[in-house]
């Protein structure tokens, strides 16, 4: 049975924390013994070695950027940061070491030491806001799509009084309403249909970084393969205006403009990512493009509504689901010849591959049905009959994921049972209190997703103002999260764990947040082993890294309020080289948090001018609060400044 990563993983530092784990007996050496260059020989001679217990784990960091190449480390740079792990008397690479790891900047007088290293990751492994490095390497966010003009980033492994947190916010200009990311997971491209544009965000900062012109109503992205282009579907209702517009992701402006049929526009890449195919809905048309020359090589006619489209792996067939009509048609490739039909009621709204290609899932909510094809053959394998409208899916690593849009139930298939002939057995999970149909607030993007290598799977119900989690196997929610102001209409996941990208070969892509000398802090499961690796990065010398050193003022907080009372807080932000005020700042946090209680919430403070903020609140329980300021666009962390004290008593 496959274990869960992240809980074996939870349950080991806890034991870890509590019974304190010892350091062995080590060595250190400047040269490696099984040469990290010999694997990568463009990375620059950043080396560090280390020995124990017969295990040697090699460490480098290289600078990299997906645009510019090859650069320094330096503050503000993308850098990938690597471990090569071995057995020293096979030279054998380790391929189930599990490492985890952290970076955080050197204090200043420091004596670095393996019961230092150990107390260093110990302060880690406790989750606790107060012993957060600059950047974790084991974590992953949660991103929700909103109902209004923002996207909310979640870290769902901090605890402050015991409860998960926002992290932080991304405000978009409009609503969302598809997004897709780099295959390198550094950028997040979102549309906005309302202001014909995408917003381009870095997912290493969580900043909005860009926007771009995208065509009238710009809803359906997808990038292609090789990451060359982001190609938009424009589902304007003006004929001239409705196609796709294709978008050169290194300069970030329009490379091509092609119009196409009317209506809403799915898209499908052949795995060589040569040919893309455009669904035009409202026209019944199929369109072959060439992702080269970036021209419309063939039209053909579908059948009524086609909703979906979708490529076998092997790239020799197309199918299209066409939900006005009671087929979905097999196409072969290249020519683009109707090869068979599947007969099936009309009503189909979506159509996706299983994960390796082998079976077409087409959902038909209006049926209380799941369609199971073998994307082989074209044959329809099984008929998955699942009440109150079926109309998203998502897939574990064993696990198929079926959330019906009116319902409070999660149906749940094993993938394995579908080479059967014999009716695969569902399992219903109750995971919500109201139905996800009873929102208005739904989006185009899913709102189903799976977290990595576990199967665990994450649920967006705007109905609910509640994303909902569950574990692989289990029959009930094992946790929820929430953002008080706003409702998650679609959900996806930030993963920053190291990952095997070569055999004993781990890595992490990181963003050097400032200039200094770092620790990198490892720690292996099996076998158990910690160390702290040192490296620098240089001091950034452009405009954003000068304007980074800010100071914020406290001007009027109270130090007693009542419960249920609202207040209002006030700062003053200035720079501090040259103390001007500093306006336009969108990522004000103020988190507040219960000592020795478990009420926890954050807030985002509104400029009102000349440098100041305010944020009004109310906290509805007594206690002993502290509230932390944080903004993250100018490296201001919360444990930047002394926390602010509160009392609430009646």
């Amino acid at each position: 049975m496959k274990k869960n990563s992240i809980i074996a993983f939870l349950i080991f530092t806890f034991l870890l924390s509590a019974c304190g784990a010892q350091p062995a007996e080590s060595a250190s050496t400047a040269t490696p013994a099984h040469n990290m260059a010999n694997v990568f020989p463009e990375v620059e001679p950043i080396y560090e070695s280390f020995e124990q217990d017969g295990v040697k784990v090699e460490f480098t960091v290289k600078a990299e950027d997906q645009f510019l190449g090859n650069a320094e480390v330096a503050e503000g740079s993308y850098a990938t940061v690597r471990f090569r792990i071995t057995d020293i008397a096979s030279g054998n690479p380790l391929t189930d070491a599990r490492p985890a790891a952290w970076m955080d900047l050197t204090a200043r007088n420091s004596t670095p030491d393996a019961q230092a290293c150990q107390a260093k990751i110990d302060g880690y492994l406790k989750g606790q806001i107060s012993n957060r490095p600059l950047v974790d390497l084991n974590s992953f966010f949660i991103l929700a799509m909103n109902s209004g003009n923002s996207i909310s980033v979640i870290d769902p492994l901090i605890q402050v009084g015991g409860l998960t947190q926002l992290y932080t916010t991304l405000l978009l200009e409009s609503p969302g309403e598809d997004w897709t990311a780099s295959a390198d997971g550094s950028r997040l491209y979102v549309s906005l249909p309302e202001i014909g544009k995408v917003a381009i965000a870095d997912l290493q900062s969580f900043r909005v970084t860009d926007r771009v012109d995208a065509g009238d109503v710009p809803v359906r992205l997808a990038l292609q393969p090789d990451g060359r282009y982001l190609w938009v579907g424009n589902d304007s209702q003006k004929g001239s205006k409705s196609g796709v517009t294709v978008i050169d992701v290194k300069t970030q402006e329009i490379a091509s403009s092609l119009t196409l049929g009317g209506g809403h526009h799915e898209l499908a890449f052949t795995p060589d990512g040569k040919t893309v195919l455009v669904t035009s809905e409202l026209d019944d048309e199929l369109a072959q493009i060439n992702t080269e020359t970036l021209e419309v090589e063939k039209t053909v006619d579908t059948g009524r509504l086609p909703v979906a489209v979708v490529i076998a792996v092997d790239g020799k067939h197309a199918f299209v689901a066409n939900g006005g009509d009671v087929t979905i048609d097999m196409y072969s490739l290249p020519d683009l010849k109707l090869q068979d039909s599947i007969s099936v009621p009309p009503g189909i709204t979506s159509m996706t591959t299983s994960p390796d290609g082998r079976w077409i899932f087409a959902l038909n909510p209006n049926q209380d049905d799941v369609y199971v094809i073998d994307a082989d053959s074209g044959k329809l394998q099984h008929i998955l009959e699942i009440p109150n409208a079926p109309d998203q899916i998502a897939f574990g690593s064993e696990t198929v994921y079926i959330r019906p849009l009116n319902g409070t139930s999660l149906f749940t298939v094993a993938l394995a049972d579908m080479d059967s002939t014999q009716k695969p057995e569902l399992t219903e999970i109750p995971y919500a209190r109201t139905a996800p149909g009873k929102s208005n607030e739904q989006a185009i993007s899913n709102p189903v997703a799976t977290l990595p290598d576990d199967g665990a799977v994450l649920i967006a119900n705007p109905a609910d103002n509640m994303i909902y989690y569950l574990l692989e196997g289990t029959l009930s929610p094992a946790g929820s999260y929430q953002d008080q102001a706003t409702l998650p209409r679609a959900v996806r996941l930030v993963d920053r764990s190291l990952r095997q990208e070569a055999p004993g070969i781990y890595s992490g892509r990181v963003i050097i947040p400032t200039g200094g000398s770092y620790q990198v802090a490892l720690l292996l499961d099996a076998p158990r082993l910690l160390h702290c690796f040192d490296f620098s990065a240089k001091p950034g010398t452009n405009e954003e890294s000068a304007q980074a050193q800010i100071e914020i003022k406290v001007l009027t907080s109270p130090a007693q309020v009542k419960p249920g009372e609202k207040f209002k807080l006030e700062f003053l932000v200035t720079d501090a080289a040259d103390k001007k005020p500093v306006d336009g700042l969108e990522d004000f946090i103020v988190s507040v948090n219960q000592l020795g209680g478990n009420w926890s919430q954050r807030y985002r403070a509104v400029a009102v001018g000349n440098g100041q903020y305010e944020v009004q609140l109310s906290i509805p329980q007594s206690g002993t609060y502290n509230m932390l300021l944080g903004i993250s666009s100018r490296n201001f962390g919360l444990d930047s400044m002394a926390p602010i004290s509160l009392k609430v008593a009646d």
